[in-house]
């Protein structure tokens, strides 16, 4: 029989917070799991044999005895309340399959890929696997996600006969949301079957693999906890404190925001405790080994049981609304002190590499010599090491960067920072003593003549002394635009026609493409108009327009500055001087997550020829009307945020294809107005669709809550069950696949001679009774104080755009009709005090206001 290519099922042993964790991961995926645990002591009376759907009859052997399924029950209830969710959506909590080792073991033999997943202990796996193994598939992978043991030494417990189908499969906390999968092979481990297991991880479960070679803790943690190590013997020595040092090594570095010893809380003091261990008693020749204790400090709280966040003390404590943190020298909690040196801190806004390296070797302050000194160790460290731990530079950096969240990997910032410049300088500190003198630079990292490990040929590998090209696995045919690191060549295809705000182009074939160029792609009207314009280009020359962005997100909203720019151009008496302070404010506030715009480099729009609001909120449901009935088909590809008028914009295209990760939902409310740009109407729209000539209001309820409340889908699940995804539109797990399927979406629309939808003439609408309805609704609130007076007559005009105003329940009306209405209440909510409020506070501050 032919080996089974394909990988259909799969069972997960363990229900710790990892096992559980992978197994709703798969679900996410729509890959059928199993998840395996300890049997209860006694029976669950809420679970029996048919708890575990769709089995067959050689499913469903030992199923007659009560369940004992008690321990995978906790553990699935348990990923309820875990944040952020490892669940796409709740209702997929279900399609994970209870199961314990008595009596469901036989289960295993219909599993394509079993994944091992209990504690890091060598002699509980071994006992695992010699309980297993007999009743492992013919065909079946058995991984082992050990984040840092031998893979050959857990190979020694498999039967020999199955152990080329042995491997290690490193999935990274939270499994939903990092994106590194580190597979490890042990010496028999058949090659086809790491290919056959690489291509189910990226494409299915939407992973970046990176193949590690079998040493302790492989290659991200190996690298990453190293860099945490070096940062706590440095910042011992320069004597810094835990919230100095997380406020220089993280998000000024690239890094998360968590940065070093906040991270350390997040994992759990006890858990990177076993990391390190590992590496201690695993590394003994390695010449940085001294750096592999763990300081007093951290046992005293280890032993305490301040483990971090799990037990909501570690190094840091919040008490209130204010984080604490651990002060060494009184070993009491003091208030976090988030202020670093002003020169220091000049030198960390740096962009350019080799300036900001430059800056901080130079500089006398402590804390400007301690990131030096940390990072000269991690450069040197990686240096030494990866010929040992991974098969080329490029596998290190993207490690490092998937597995720790860093923006750029360690190579990458030591090629940006002039690689013959770095090189000197660590030279110098071995030579001086105040670098590892025992262990020189490797010889291929001096060599004269390089400028880098990365290259358009490929990454430097220097077992062979080759620059390695990337896999041509038939998978990452799919990516057009894989993820690219510093050295390597994008060339985003010819251009049809391009300005300061958007870009239209192709990769060669009949489908356009539009990328917009604003910050976070905020929609200015120098953006509308250039979708205008490439729909028309679209309709003349090409199939199909793709509307997707070279890096996330899809969309954070309306260019607010610019709109409320107009706002103070159409006014009669506006404020003097506001938008030179609003200017001002925005500049230094750096925007993240939206409010119904994005700021940064929007300020570019913010002089000059304004256009008057209301014609642009015009041209901005023209915009949205134009994308919902072109002559091609028009696809949003949505990737992070699709906030605001991004969710209009993609609510109204023929498809949207979205990446799992993508947040979605009309959040007008936040700045005091209401989604004019086509999102009222549209929601209005589908819940006429749904209710099929019954009662529209049950079906407009939610969508009017939704918008009222502001409400974001956390995952494209949850926006199709919002219902601003269709059943007919696509999600794919891996983003970096996501052009690629939207192509092949615009080709399967094109084949059966597309034509857009006609336009809807008579659109049942709720009238004033939904409105009296809705209002009544509020009112309560109101006078509960769950809302404020702005926030009820913002929910009022919402409703009555929605319910389509001032008319009989059950009466028709078109699309204009509402537009029209959008139109009217948005500019009405636009001339109020406290909406003006709302927009400006939302400039200065990056977050909104509830007045």
């Amino acid at each position: 029989m032919a080996e089974n290519l394909y990988i259909r099922k799969v069972a997960v042993l363990g229900a710790g917070v990892m096992g559980a964790q992978i197994a709703a991961h798969m679900v996410n995926a729509n890959v059928e799991t199993l998840l395996f645990e300890l049997p209860a002591k006694e029976g669950d009376p809420t679970l029996s044999p048919s708890s575990l759907p769709r089995m067959g009859e050689r499913d469903a052997v030992s199923l007659r005895e009560p369940s004992l399924n008690g321990n995978v029950s906790k553990a699935i209830d348990g990923l309820k309340k875990l944040d952020p969710a490892p669940i796409a959506s709740p209702a997929k909590l279900t399609c994970i399959q209870p199961a314990n080792y008595e009596q469901h073991l036989e289960l295993l033999r219909g599993c394509d890929l079993v994944i091992e997943a209990i504690a890091e202990r060598m002699d509980w796996k071994s006992d695992l696997y010699k309980k297993v193994a007999p009743y492992l598939g013919e065909h079946s992978i058995f991984a082992s996600n050990t984040s840092g043991l031998s893979i050959n030494k857990l190979a020694e417990a498999f039967p020999e006969n199955l152990r080329h189908r042995f491997c290690g499969i490193h999935f990274f906390n939270p499994p939903r949301y990092m994106h590194l999968v580190e597979l490890i092979a042990c010496t028999g481990t058949d090659a086809t079957l790491l290919d056959r297991l690489e291509e189910f991880l990226v494409s299915t479960l939407g992973k970046g693999v990176v193949r590690a070679k079998d040493t302790p803790n492989f290659v991200a943690n190996r690298i990453g906890v190293f860099s945490m190590l070096a940062t706590k013997h440095h910042a011992a020595a320069f004597n810094l404190g835990f919230d100095t040092v997380d406020v220089l090594t993280g998000r000024y570095l690239g890094r998360p925001k968590s940065a070093t010893f906040r991270t350390l809380d997040v994992v759990g003091l006890d858990v990177f405790a076993h990391v390190v261990n590992t590496m201690r008693e695993n590394l003994t020749e390695d010449p940085w080994h001294k750096h592999f204790e763990l300081p007093g400090w951290y046992g005293y709280l280890v032993d305490q049981g301040a483990l971090g966040q799990k037990t909501r003390r570690g190094i840091y404590q919040k008490i209130g609304k204010d984080i604490h943190v651990l002060d060494l020298h009184t070993k009491a909690y003091r208030l976090s002190d988030t202020s670093i040196d002003d020169g220091v801190k000049e030198i960390l806004r740096e962009r350019n590499w080799a300036k900001k390296l430059a800056g901080l070797r130079s500089n006398p302050h402590p804390q400007a010599q301690f990131l030096w000194a940390t990072f000269r160790d991690v450069f040197h460290y990686c240096a030494l090491q990866l010929e040992y731990i991974a098969g080329n530079a490029r596998d290190l950096d993207l490690a490092v960067r998937w597995g720790f969240g860093w923006d750029s990997g360690p190579f990458e910032i030591w090629q940006a920072a002039g690689w013959q410049q770095v090189t000197g300088w660590i030279s110098a500190d071995i030579a001086a003593d105040k670098a590892m003198a025992s262990a020189p630079l490797p010889v291929w990292a001096m060599d004269a003549a390089r400028t880098g490990v990365h290259t358009p040929q490929g990454s430097y590998a220097p077992g062979s002394n080759q620059y390695q090209p990337r896999s041509i696995l038939p998978v990452y045919r799919r990516q057009i635009f894989p993820d690219r690191l510093l050295g390597e060549p994008v060339h985003y295809g010819e251009t049809i026609f391009e300005n300061d705000s958007v870009r239209m182009w192709h990769t060669g074939d009949d489908i356009a493409i539009l990328s917009f160029k604003t910050k976070m792609h905020a929609i200015s009207n120098e953006v509308l108009d250039g979708i205008l314009r490439a729909v028309d280009e679209a309709e003349e020359k090409f199939r199909a327009l793709i509307i997707w962005q070279t890096e996330a997100p899809f969309s954070a909203g309306a260019h607010l500055l610019q709109l409320m720019q107009g706002v103070q151009e159409s006014s009669e008496a506006p404020a003097a001087g506001l938008f030179d302070k609003l200017k001002g404010a925005a500049q230094r506030v750096k925007y993240t997550v939206a409010g119904g715009g994005g700021l940064g480099e929007v300020l570019n729009a913010a002089t000059g020829n304004v256009p008057r609001v209301e014609d642009v909120v015009a041209k901005f449901q023209q915009v949205s009307q134009r994308l919902k009935y072109a002559q091609v088909p028009t696809i949003a590809a949505v990737y992070g945020l699709a906030l605001g008028g991004g969710c209009e914009f993609s609510i109204h295209c023929t498809r949207i294809v979205a990446s799992l990760e993508t947040y979605i939902g009309l959040i007008e409310v936040g700045v005091g107005v209401l989604p004019a740009g086509g999102g009222c109407k549209e929601m209005a729209q589908r819940a006429a669709a749904e209710a099929r000539g019954g009662d529209i209001f049950p079906h407009l309820k939610r969508y009017f809550q939704q918008i009222a409340m502001g409400e974001v889908a956390k995952s494209a699940e949850l926006a199709r069950e919002m219902g601003y995804l269709k059943s007919s539109d696509r999600i794919v797990l891996n983003q970096h696949e996501l052009l690629h399927v939207a192509k092949e979406e615009a080709k399967a629309l094109t084949a059966t001679a597309y034509r857009p939808p006609l336009h809807q003439r008579q659109i049942a609408v709720a009238g004033r009774t939904g409105i009296a309805t809705l209002k009544a609704a509020m009112v309560n609130m109101l006078e509960g104080g769950f809302i404020s007076a702005h926030d009820y007559d913002i929910g009022c005009r919402i409703a009555e755009t929605m319910c389509g105003g001032d008319v009989e329940a059950g009466s028709l009306v078109d699309e204009q009709w509402l537009l029209d209405l959008e139109r009217h209440h948005f500019m009405q909510l636009l001339a109020t005090d406290k909406t003006k409020a709302r927009v400006e506070y939302m400039l200065k501050n990056g977050k909104p206001l509830r007045n």
